[in-house]
């Protein structure tokens, strides 16, 4: 099996990490812009297996000829070069998954499904942590109900890593998408249409997301889910389709703060004769900020899929979790874990022709849960389900 990763970033990492690890694959080729980059993440991370490529995701020829002949591609790029990179896949004939499309990219990358059906590959997009495993955990609740009226997706962050001798500063993401998930419009689909008048970081309310992390404060956010879940049932009774995130309070009030003095805008501003974004200041300022080296990550994500219903004409609901900790012996966060790891299970599932095809899906459709759970708990991770009927209620 030979399996393409795109983009040698943070995330792409701990794909090809999971790749490196998999007995059933036998090469990775990690390409990315930078080239030297690339080479570090194959020799770290590779087991041996991997080999680096030069590639420009904004180029599809570049993309195509570094991706032909593997069995399946991650692509672990910025969402704004997810359209090239499927292009790339389709006229190649690879597999291809991805992180998400942050909503919009999403919506436009489902309309790729016949270019991917004439290709005779298949498609699983939005399949990182969240999107991607909320997608999953979400569906294993919906298989056990008759309609599905409501779907829900939730990510909580909780971090207990000592940061005490750190002076720098550390986002647990892309601080690109960061951004637009606290300044950019959160479109929720709630009783029956879509609401646009939602900016990420409002709608604030206390979730539930068991122990040990408890109670938590979520805001809406900007995320591929709310489309993901109207895509997939909106024909079966969705009336409700949303999505909240809970990141640890000090962080978010960071957030909030940058987006409040316009750090986060994206239009461009004269300052002593020269145009520049703010947000790209923002971007390289934070780039430059040295990693830290000596600090053990201690954190836990809490994904979340909520779907509500009938089942045999009874009211239920349905709450599916899966707690993902800091892999410490790897120095992976429960981000690095929860969002890297999950592509490269599912690239392999297509590579294996586990996974339906072929077409453009979201992984609420195609992507086989228990299996999923399975190969994901390799991780440390924990999944959990519980039902609740509702037996009465106020009229």
């Amino acid at each position: 099996m030979r399996i393409a990763v795109v983009g040698a970033g943070a995330m792409g990492r701990w794909a090809v990490k999971e790749l490196g690890l998999s007995p059933d694959v036998d090469e990775v080729v990690v390409g990315d812009f930078n080239e030297a980059q690339a080479r570090a993440v194959a020799e770290e991370f590779g087991g041996g297996k991997a080999a680096a490529r030069f590639v420009d995701a904004r180029d599809q020829q570049s993309v195509q000829e570094v991706v032909a002949g593997c069995d399946a591609v991650i692509n672990a790029t910025q969402h704004f070069w997810n359209i090239t990179v499927m292009h790339a896949a389709a006229a190649a004939r690879v597999h291809y998954t991805d992180m998400g499309g942050l909503f919009h990219v999403t919506k436009q990358q489902v309309e790729l499904h016949e270019e991917f059906r004439r290709a005779g590959v298949t498609a699983v997009i939005a399949m990182g942590g969240s999107p991607g495993v909320t997608n999953i955990l979400a569906r294993y609740g919906a298989e056990r109900l008759d309609v599905v009226e409501e779907a829900h997706a939730l990510c909580g962050n909780v971090d207990e890593t000592d940061w005490s001798d750190y002076e720098g500063w550390v986002v647990p993401y892309s601080l690109e998408t960061l951004c637009d998930e606290f300044s950019v419009v959160a479109p929720q689909f709630i009783d029956g249409r879509w609401v646009m008048d939602i900016t990420g970081g409002e709608g604030c309310e206390d979730v539930d997301f068991g122990e040990p992390a408890g109670t938590l404060e979520a805001h809406h956010t900007i995320h591929s889910e709310p489309f993901t879940f109207w895509h997939t049932w909106k024909d079966q009774g969705l009336r409700s389709a949303t999505f909240k995130l809970s990141l640890p309070f000090e962080f978010t009030e960071q957030m909030r703060f940058l987006n409040t003095i316009g750090m986060t805008r994206t239009d461009e501003i004269e300052v002593k004769g020269a145009h520049v974004r703010l947000r790209d200041v923002l971007l390289k300022i934070v780039s430059e900020i040295p990693r830290p080296t000596d600090v053990v990550i201690d954190d836990v994500d809490y994904l979340l899929g909520v779907v509500r219903g009938l089942k045999d004409g009874r009211r239920v609901e349905w709450r599916v979790r899966a707690v993902v900790p800091a892999h410490q012996e790897y120095g992976a966060g429960g981000g690095d874990v929860d969002t890297g790891i999950p592509p490269a299970i599912v690239a392999r599932m297509l590579a294996r022709g586990e996974i339906a095809g072929p077409g453009v899906f979201v992984p609420e459709q195609v992507v086989p849960c228990e299996a999923f759970f399975a190969e994901f708990s390799r991780w440390g991770v924990a999944i959990d389900a519980q039902m609740r009927e509702l037996l009465a209620a106020p009229q």
